[in-house]
């Protein structure tokens, strides 16, 4: 097998120099980079992870040992550590015990020899867990030994909670006796369970029977459960997967169904109708987990145990068949969201028997339509742009109920970094925010992590290559990626500007006009169009141009679609359109996709609000509707499917978040993201009066969009097409 040595002295560079190439360091040329990759693969030489770690003298493994693999719970668990400590290059293992003393020391050992930096079990001891020779953090899961081993931690949730609860809502459906078909209560995560259980049927009068087994003996249990003389009114199990093992058994049997089934659950993403699930966050368990053990390899103070974790209980949709049934129609915009959404409303039909039509248009489409609705409207709900509302919100919509149950239910789960700009004009509670978006930029990691075109961009700029912080570096960076300007860039293009439609070309030029220090209004609250800042950013986004397809795009779908297919290595789009880039069946982003604040970190909100017309006569089928589209399982699921609906809980569906990790992101650009600025700047520079309302932003942005397409193509100077939009501006708005 070949060595380092054998690929120094075919490259002919030094020993050290082949070592720093294969170790991934950046202070080697680009010519010696090149020669000892060609070296090294002419002799079949691949470098060894886990020998590459030893040589480092750490270790940035994880072992994980679970009873089983079937059990989602424990898939989830795995996952969630997995997902955690994926970025930050820990390799994790996963290993089984089949809940075997014997068979787990022997997992135990196995692991040893990785040298691991942590070891998280689900571990079938009872009084002790044999701690490894070496000097691995231990993390309990799930089961907690009689005495915990010293300087182990342990991470789980509250079981005997769940008993408790899952016995009252069983008890309150109206049974009265029930099986209990659990694990083996030897563990304290079943024995807490069924202590909880057992406590509230005695207080409430109530029978159970308890049927315990280890996992493998699940199947004789489920026939020992149905065979038995009793006949239960309802079955409460601690694993959903126990469910399918009593369906199975009822094929042999004589019975007609299964009675009511409430089931101990890993948190899923949709609403399963057949069984009533009491969810636990497995996949939020192994992130905690995760963040410790980052913690552990940091060397930092690391907390003497893991915080306690919620349990996120039942689930309870919170609308009910409608007596008098009616059908609602909403107009939307056409999107991701949107799409979502038509592939759900068959389950708000079927839980309430209200019919849905969504009507879709075009963005400029929508604008006219909704402004055709101020005199009458035949949609019961309609979907604005954010930026319209000041001009149009109190015009269209029914001010909100706000001191309503229900809505003051649906507005506390919203992030609390969501501007009122998606919830009033002025005084006024109108809307909701429906596919609220902000600006981000996303990136190639897997270029930007490349020792290779990190060393080139070196050797061209003199600094390193970062994710860019200001719109300089932004466009330096563009430019090393365009093949016209450097031939070795492995993408075609830099980026993608969005300008081939008014509106759109100003939301993709603005960001850079307010990271420079730029402003549209003058402190009289005047539009003020032709100043220095705003030429100056003009002919930088002019220049920007040079760095994509020069492509006048109408849309973000087809930035991202670029951006996925492996054309351009960087993007700022609104983020509620960046599901695009992995829902190609070509994209070439999958598991190589960073994403960051925007330059300068003003980006502008953007997105929708959802309203109830004015004209509307069907407001309690409205209502149904809004509590619908905004409870947890239809927002995760919406998101899941490439829209977006805020929800606190999002943030901790980590099957949605593996998807699309920037939506934990996007609540710090929420923070600092503006738009309909106009209002604000009234009202911060008169104190005393009243913020304006009826701005149409619609209108400024149409104008100042054609401004800046008119500059990036070349039919006007900056000063030009300034004046011209300071006219316009004067003609609509008045001032000078």
């Amino acid at each position: 097998m070949a060595t380092i040595k054998d690929i120094a002295a075919l490259a002919g560079v030094s020993h050290g120099t082949v070592s720093n190439v294969l170790n991934g360091r950046g202070n080697v040329s680009v010519e010696k980079i090149t020669l000892v990759e060609n070296a090294a693969k002419q002799l079949g030489y691949t470098i060894n992870a886990q020998a590459r770690q030893l040589r480092k003298g750490s270790s940035k493994r994880v072992g994980v040992v679970v009873p089983q693999l079937e059990l989602k719970k424990y898939r989830d668990l795995f996952l969630g550590i997995e997902q955690e400590l994926r970025e930050h290059e820990f390799e994790v293992d996963l290993y089984y015990s089949n809940d075997l003393n014997y068979y787990e020391e022997k997992v135990l050992q196995k692991i040893e020899t990785t040298n691991p930096i942590a070891i998280v079990m689900v571990s079938s001891f009872l009084k002790d867990v044999n701690m490894l020779r070496g000097d691995s953090s231990l993390i309990l899961v799930e089961r907690k030994p009689e005495s915990l081993p010293r300087e182990a931690v342990f991470c789980g949730f509250d079981y005997e909670l769940a008993g408790k609860e899952m016995a009252g809502r069983c008890i309150s459906d109206g049974h009265r006796n029930a099986a209990v078909f659990t694990g083996n209560t030897k563990y304290s995560n079943y024995g807490l369970f069924v202590k909880g259980i057992e406590a509230v049927f005695l207080e409430k009068g109530c029978n159970c029977r308890i049927f315990s087994s280890d996992d493998i003996t699940r199947g004789q249990t489920a026939f020992e459960l149905l065979t038995d003389r009793d006949e239960f009114d309802a079955v409460i199990t601690s694993d959903p997967e126990n469910s399918a093992y009593l369906k199975a058994v009822l094929e042999y049997r004589q019975k007609d169904g299964l009675p009511p089934v409430y089931a101990l659950s890993s948190k899923e993403v949709g609403a399963d109708e057949g069984v009533v699930k009491y969810e636990l966050n497995y996949r939020l368990c192994g992130k905690m987990i995760g963040k410790y053990i980052e913690k552990l390899e940091l060397e930092e103070p690391v907390p003497s145990k893991i915080p306690d974790l919620k349990n996120d209980g039942f689930h309870q949709c919170p609308v009910a068949a409608s007596e008098n049934p009616e059908e609602l129609k909403i107009l939307m915009l056409s999107g991701p969201t949107c799409r979502a959404l038509n592939q759900l409303i068959p389950q708000f039909t079927r839980k309430t028997g209200i019919r849905v039509k969504l009507m879709e248009a075009g963005y400029d489409e929508l604008y006219r339509m909704v402004k055709s609705c101020v005199q009458f409207s035949p949609y019961d709900l309609i979907r604005l742009d954010m930026a319209w509302m000041s001009e149009l919100g109190e015009k269209l919509f029914l001010p909100l109920p706000v001191n309503e149950s229900w809505l003051q239910k649906i507005r506390e789960n919203f992030s609390e970094n969501l501007s009122d700009d998606y919830y009033k004009v002025g005084a006024n509670y109108l809307t909701l925010p429906f596919d609220p978006s902000v600006q981000m930029l996303y990136y190639r990691k897997d270029l930007f992590q490349d020792a290779r075109i990190r060393r080139e961009f070196y050797e061209v700029y003199r600094r390193q290559l970062e994710v860019p912080v200001t719109f300089e570096e932004y466009d330096q960076i563009a430019r090393f990626f365009t093949r016209r300007y450097h031939k070795n860039s492995p993408v075609s293009y830099g980026t993608s500007l969005v300008f081939g439609s008014s509106v759109v070309a100003a939301c993709d030029y603005l960001p850079r006009l307010r990271a420079a220090g730029g402003h549209i209004f003058d402190k009289t609250g005047k539009i003020s169009l032709n100043t220095e800042p705003v030429k100056r950013t003009l002919l930088s986004y002019r220049d920007a141009f040079e760095y994509t397809d020069r492509e006048t795009n109408s849309w973000w779908r087809k930035a991202m679609e670029d951006f996925s297919c492996g054309r351009v290595a960087m993007n700022i789009v609104f983020a509620n359109y960046a599901s695009i880039m992995l829902h190609s069946k070509e994209s070439e982003a999958l598991g190589k996709i960073g994403f960051a604040p925007v330059p300068g970190e003003c980006p502008m909100l953007g997105g929708g609000v959802l309203g109830i017309s004015r004209h509307s006569k069907k407001r309690e089928a409205c209502r149904e509707f809004l509590k619908w589209i905004y409870d947890e399982k239809t927002a995760a699921m919406i998101t899941y499917l490439g829209g977006y609906i805020n929800h606190k809980k999002i943030k901790e569906n980590l099957d949605v978040l593996e998807l699309y990790p920037w939506l934990e992101d996007m609540e710090k650009s929420f923070a600092v993201g503006w738009r309909r600025d106009f209002e604000h700047l009234k009202a911060e520079n008169d104190p005393g009066g009243h913020p304006v309302q009826g701005f149409n932003e619609f209108v400024f942005e149409d104008i100042l969009g054609n401004a800046v397409r008119a500059v990036v193509s070349g039919i006007m100077s900056p000063e030009e097409a300034l004046e011209a939009a300071q006219q316009r501006c004067r003609q609509e708005f008045g001032g000078k």
